[in-house]
């Protein structure tokens, strides 16, 4: 028993300077918004100023714009997090097989995902450009369009062409975590449910899927948070427009705090998106998740 609280003394030592970290870069921070989010905060940061009770979060219920940005960023989010699971499961399903250039491809994989979220944005907006992009080339060609077609301003188009953008950069991760959990499946249940008849779609459903639930878990909560809090993409790509069609909460929480210099309400903004983000992955986890009976 010495030894065991020994041991864990010890581990508690170990892990001690990435506890004071994480407390120094979340932790405080977080608290200190919560904090400001019941204040109305002077322009100029200088003093927390006065005491505002709940007029903030109260601001932010009546407000159609806080309704209708939290809407469009929910929309964001499940575009981005159907897509990249779907676009992920497939890459990873077909990089599990094998074939010639299975390792190049492999590789391959890593590098969207280590592009910057930024980086991501500037090259998707060029991608998408009207006059010169890439996209509007290769649908010209295909006679999909007969001319070309600026998809970042009409706001019918802009929202998707984002979603699209960050989706391309996280379906590798996606791809990659999948993957993993995929190298870890023994082949012997595959190829004997092969051998009892069971056809592809069913050794998906009934093997596969719940062998890589766990990771699924994992995927699809790292996908809520990316999705809801997604900033970079939009801000490289539309700055929010035209109009308001891809203003998502982070973009407004950007807005009110670095052009407003209303820190209140943008600290308010803050902790309402993370109760959706934390509302968002706790369902996640709830519908994916499922205790291993042994």
């Amino acid at each position: 028993s010495k030894r065991s609280v020994s041991n864990g003394r010890f581990g508690f030592y170990l892990a001690l300077p990435s506890i004071l970290v994480l407390l120094i870069l979340l932790a405080i921070p977080a608290v200190l918004t919560i904090f400001q989010s019941f204040f109305i905060v002077p322009p100029d940061g200088v003093g927390i100023g006065e005491f505002a009770k709940g007029d903030n979060y109260l601001f932010l219920f009546k407000n159609e714009i806080f309704w209708a940005t939290s809407l469009r960023s929910i929309w964001f989010a499940l575009i981005f997090i159907v897509g990249s699971t779907v676009i992920g499961m497939a890459a990873a399903l077909l990089l599990n097989e094998k074939f010639f250039g299975r390792i190049v491809l492999r590789g391959l994989l890593v590098l969207p995902w280590a592009c910057p979220w930024l980086i991501v944005g500037i090259i998707w907006k060029w991608f998408a450009d009207g006059n010169i992009g890439l996209l509007n080339g290769v649908l010209l060609r295909l006679n999909l369009i007969t001319e070309y077609k600026d998809f970042l301003s009409d706001p019918s188009w802009a929202i998707w062409m984002t979603a699209i953008a960050a989706t391309w950069r996280q379906s590798c991760l996606v791809a990659l975590l999948l993957l993993a959990g995929l190298q870890t499946m023994p082949r012997e249940i595959w190829d004997a449910a092969s051998v009892d008849g069971a056809g592809i779609f069913q050794r998906f459903r009934h093997i596969t899927l719940p062998w890589l639930r766990p990771a699924l878990t994992v995927v699809t909560v790292l996908n809520v948070i990316y999705g809801l809090m997604q900033f970079d993409v939009i801000f490289a790509m539309t700055q929010g427009g035209p109009g308001s069609s891809t203003t998502l909460l982070s973009f407004l929480i950007y807005r009110q705090f670095f052009i407003f210099t209303n820190f209140g309400i943008g600290s308010a903004l803050a902790v309402a998106l993370a109760l959706i983000a934390l509302v968002g992955g706790l369902i996640a986890v709830k519908t994916l998740y499922r205790k291993i009976e042994v």
